[in-house]
């Protein structure tokens, strides 16, 4: 499995099956790995009886530095993967692998510029039962574009439907 994803820079091809099951192995590390940090969080709340925030101070406290550097290193790895068998897909596919990547880096990189992430926020609610405050809501967060994700999800299927070999030059 390694060598799938680190391994076979050149010259290696990915058949699309083995390319998908590939690619939601690694959205499910991802997911595992957010899921993980989460529950660390709370578990390290229920143990101590203290308050999130507490929790979340002592732990960046003591882990802080060594935890940002592994998840940093966990996403690169991750990020190099996808790379990897991307290129892979593309050159079974028939097209050159890397100068492919670019220009699909260079496109969403300029329909990031041209259709920039997009602020979301939802309104605060706080109900009233009796002078007490029952309830209060607020979220914030950002959303990319819609053009960006049609852009991101063109891609996606055509590595996943476009079939082997399909743009390689046939010799006559």
């Amino acid at each position: 499995m390694l060598k799938v994803y680190f391994g076979q820079w050149r010259d290696g091809r990915l058949k699309r099956l083995p390319y998908l099951g590939y690619y939601f192995l690694l959205i499910f590390l991802m997911m595992l790995l957010v899921g993980g940090i989460i529950m660390a969080a709370g578990a390290a709340e229920s143990m101590m009886e203290m308050d999130i925030a507490a929790v979340q101070a002592m732990l960046v406290a003591k882990f802080g530095m060594v935890m940002i550097f592994a998840v940093f290193l966990f996403v690169i790895a991750m990020g190099v993967a996808n790379i990897n068998i991307m290129a892979k897909r593309i050159r079974d596919m028939g097209l050159p692998a890397w100068w492919t990547i670019l220009g699909i880096i260079a496109v969403s990189m300029l329909l990031n510029i041209f259709f920039p992430v997009q602020e979301v926020s939802v309104a605060t609610a706080v109900v009233d039962n009796g002078g007490m405050p029952s309830a209060s809501f607020a979220a914030h967060g950002t959303t990319a574009g819609w053009i960006t994700q049609l852009y991101d999800l063109f891609i996606f299927l055509s590595l996943v439907l476009i079939p082997s070999d399909f743009f390689k030059k046939s010799v006559v």
